[in-house]
């Protein structure tokens, strides 16, 4: 993580060095990094037993992360006051801490073994499980520890947000946004689990879910959780709502189509999860509707089949570049882009320069 610096109490009026991303990046991390040393320490007074879910969950953080929701926070704000805060890093952390337990929980009900190249927590709670002697199946005290560590960290977040010392008015203004974030990223994670057994699922379907599930909770709600910290203007909300639901769809598409088609060495993730777990992505329905009937055989065999191989991850991955579903899906991304452009042409630098920066960030991108 970044050490602090005297350079981090700068006010970030224009992009700082390393971009509109990595500036406030450096800082956040900071900010996670005093907060998640606190909570250990407080863990270890508890119990020592408790050090292995702090250290889990603090790896997570560690390991990476692109800090894009904090960054989002961040500039929400500079659009609306004009000015900066150190403060208001204490939300743009929480919303990172809120990303970390979404994580966690998201390993277990993909039965993900790893995460940013490490034991995802779930994982690294059975291997302690294993390694301490303990008795019982450790499988299942790795889940259920992973369940718990998530929580943990969801409590974590609300108290982090609540660290801002920032004017009353706004932080209850800035805490129903955060409210709408969580329910709306909860009620997108379901819509999506139940997608993936929806026998007649539609692209609109899918959409839906990238919007609650991607694109309020990336983009949408944290710009306007940092513009409530900042004031009320409904002029600006609007803005803010348009540009964040363009690219927060456009983001969860392109993640899509690097899942699928994407380099595993770069992007850290192979296609074979996504194609085992039966995600209904845009890719794969468009695939399906335009696809001959063997190929949609094909498809309606491997997708969601647990036991599907490298081979049949290769087979769906070229039906979905035959049919044009890759193309098509590439052709939405340039109209959100377009749209998201179009939301924000009537800011003012630097933040209109600095949401397009983000937007770059999050759609144009090989990880």
């Amino acid at each position: 993580m970044h050490t602090m610096t005297s350079s981090d109490t700068t006010d970030l009026l224009d992009p700082p060095p390393g971009g509109v991303l990595g500036g406030v990046a450096g800082r956040v991390d900071a900010v996670l990094e005093r907060f998640l040393r606190a909570r250990a320490d407080e863990l270890a007074d508890l119990d020592p037993a408790l050090e292995p879910v702090a250290d889990a969950v603090t790896a997570l953080v560690s390991a990476g992360g692109k800090r894009l929701r904090p960054a989002f926070v961040w500039w929400g704000y500079r659009a609306a006051t004009g000015h900066t805060d150190p403060e208001v890093l204490k939300p743009a952390g929480a919303v990172e801490l809120l990303h970390t337990f979404a994580l966690i929980h998201d390993d277990i009900m993909d039965r993900s073994a790893t995460r940013r190249g490490l034991p995802a927590v779930h994982t690294a709670l059975r291997d302690h499980h294993i390694e301490a002697g303990l008795s019982g199946d450790p499988e299942w005290f790795g889940v259920g520890g992973g369940i718990l560590a998530g929580d943990m960290v969801f409590v974590w977040a609300d108290m982090l947000f609540e660290a801002a010392r920032l004017e009353h008015r706004a932080m209850a203004r800035a805490r129903r946004v955060f409210g709408q974030l969580r329910a709306e990223v909860m009620a997108g994670q379901y819509l999506d689990l139940r997608l993936s057994g929806l026998p007649a699922a539609s692209e609109a379907d899918s959409l839906r879910v990238s919007l609650l599930k991607s694109g309020r909770y990336t983009v949408t709600r944290p710009l306007q959780m940092g513009a409530a910290l900042g004031g009320t203007d409904p002029d600006l909300d609007r803005t803010l709502s348009t540009f964040g639901d363009a690219v927060g769809v456009a983001f969860q598409l392109r993640d899509d189509v690097l899942g699928l088609l994407g380099d595993p060495d770069t992007t850290g993730k192979g296609s074979l999860e996504d194609i085992r777990e039966g995600k209904r992505t845009m890719l794969i329905l468009h695939a399906r509707d335009q696809a001959t009937p063997a190929q949609r055989e094909v498809l309606d065999r491997v997708v969601g089949n647990p036991d599907a191989t490298r081979d049949d991850a290769d087979a769906v991955r070229q039906i979905v570049v035959d049919t044009g579903a890759a193309d098509h899906v590439e052709a939405h991304l340039t109209g959100l882009r377009a749209d998201a452009d179009r939301a924000v042409e009537h800011l003012s630098d630097p933040s209109r320069s600095a949401l397009l920066e983000l937007a770059s960030v999050a759609v144009d991108r090989s990880a």
